[in-house]
């Protein structure tokens, strides 16, 4: 057994203690607080207790298939564990299912594949790397662990954004941990005791709001198991970040069409129609605008990407200009923002390029490109740089707090800074009202279930 943290140690302790009371565990870490390193403890410590005992990780792609086997690796002379990563083509999956290895990583892509590939499982205990992956409960991945949860003695999730949305994602994954024990065995249990109906049509419901006293008993409930770390907390030496918005206005022209197109919703460019049929596609193609680009409708497919302005790429050379020669972690939304920025900045390099995480924590790329999708997960680029720029601000909390924790984790060395491009009256401003009151809850969350596990 390796040396961890102190509040690794009280995150192995408790995940332990709630297998033997609960049969899972979820550890509410937030990003760069070590989730990996601490399961590998786990798993080691249950290794060493019962040597037949096999386990499952199921990670998003990236995190399966470099960050495991590269953490196993490092520390490989402080484990019993041997590993095999089953990612990749089917004849290689196959392969890595064939060393019968005490832990085998998978990809949450493949898991409905390994559900028909091998009717019994040899795995007792599951280790799920991002449990808000599985939020969802109609999705294919959830009910093929949730079927099989009866054949595990325990599930470990792992987590840093429990409830990037709301309460509601919390039930899914509790009940991996649980059977459904704490919230309910369905969803509609859940629903019925914590919710009432919010905005709906007819009998379909599109929104459900907590009931007065459902967090604090959601809370309750799920307490004795699930425990959360908060990395303010526990890395007093994390150099602090800071969130930089960067007001813009947009063109006149580019306002021309804004307005129109929210007004009427449907604008005329270059000889064609472009036209929002629902709430849904008008709030796309709005984010577009202020991108500096409007995309063709359904209609002309093939017809070219309207350009608009470049607003946002002239604030980010000034932050280029301001930044003294620093690497910047650049992240885009839209393909046309990429390819605007490559023409502009042709050294620019993608995440997902060979090489490129290692050349970056080297300090030979000066600016890394990367969609928000592609770079939530796995990815260790403190020791290269300190500075994030958000060409187009996200909807989504878990891509927001991902990918800023690309560079604000454990082993930075400096501030971070976040640069938010944001136009005045627009869409933009919206989107950075919706992070904030999400990020409310987000913090609510994991500081209560961390407060209760300190009170105890």
């Amino acid at each position: 057994m390796f040396t961890l943290h102190d509040y690794q140690r009280e995150a192995v302790r408790f995940a332990l203690h709630a297998f033997q009371t609960t049969g899972g565990c979820g550890l509410f870490l937030d990003m760069g607080l070590g989730k990996t390193l601490t399961s590998i403890a786990i798993m080691d410590i249950c290794h060493a207790a019962d040597p037949t005992l096999k386990f499952l990780v199921v990670a998003p792609l990236r995190p399966a298939k470099d960050t495991w086997a590269a953490e196993l690796e490092k520390f490989k002379g402080l484990h019993s564990l041997d590993w095999a990563v089953c990612t990749g083509t089917p004849a290689q999956r196959r392969k890595a299912l064939d060393q019968e290895a005490t832990v085998t990583v998978i990809n949450q892509e493949n898991l409905v594949w390994l559900d028909t590939e091998m009717r019994r499982w040899p795995w007792r205990a599951v280790v799920v790397d991002e449990l808000s992956g599985f939020r969802n409960p109609r999705a294919k991945r959830f009910r093929v662990l949730r079927r099989r949860r009866k054949g595990f003695d325990w599930v470990l999730g792992l987590t840093g954004t429990p409830a990037p949305k709301g309460l509601m994602d919390l039930w899914a994954q509790v009940f991996l941990l649980d059977s459904g024990a704490a919230l309910g065995r369905t969803v509609t249990e859940y629903r019925r005791h914590w919710f009432t109906p919010g905005a709906h049509r007819g009998d379909v419901v599109f929104e459900w709001r907590p009931r007065p006293d459902a967090y604090r008993e959601i809370m309750d409930a799920i307490g004795g198991f699930c425990l959360t770390m908060l990395a303010k907390d526990k890395l007093t030496g994390l150099p602090h970040s800071t969130v930089i918005d960067h007001m813009l206005d947009m063109p006149r022209p580019t306002r021309t069409v804004y307005d129109r197109l929210r007004r009427d919703l449907c604008v005329g460019l270059g000889g064609r129609e472009v036209a929002a049929s629902n709430a849904g596609v008008l709030a796309g193609k709005l984010s577009q605008v202020t991108a500096g680009c409007l995309y063709p409708g359904p209609d002309t497919p093939d017809a070219p990407v309207t350009h608009l302005d470049d607003v946002k790429l002239d604030e980010l050379d000034s932050i280029i200009d301001r930044s003294g020669g620093e690497q910047i972690l650049v992240f885009y939304q839209l393909v046309d923002e990429l390819e605007r920025l490559r023409a502009r900045h042709p050294e620019t390099r993608m995440v997902g390029e060979d090489g490129v995480v290692a050349a970056w924590n080297r300090g030979e790329v000066p600016l890394l490109a990367a969609h928000p999708a592609s770079a939530r997960f796995g990815l260790n680029l403190q020791a290269g740089g300190h500075i994030v720029v958000w060409l187009s601000v996200p909807w989504s909390i878990e891509d927001w707090l991902q990918g800023n924790a690309r560079l604000d984790r454990q082993g930075q060395t400096r501030p971070v800074q976040i640069h938010r491009l944001v136009e005045r009256d627009t869409i933009d401003t919206r989107k950075c009202r919706v992070l904030e009151g999400r990020l409310g809850l987000q913090d609510a969350i994991m500081g209560e279930l961390g407060d209760a596990y300190d009170k105890a």
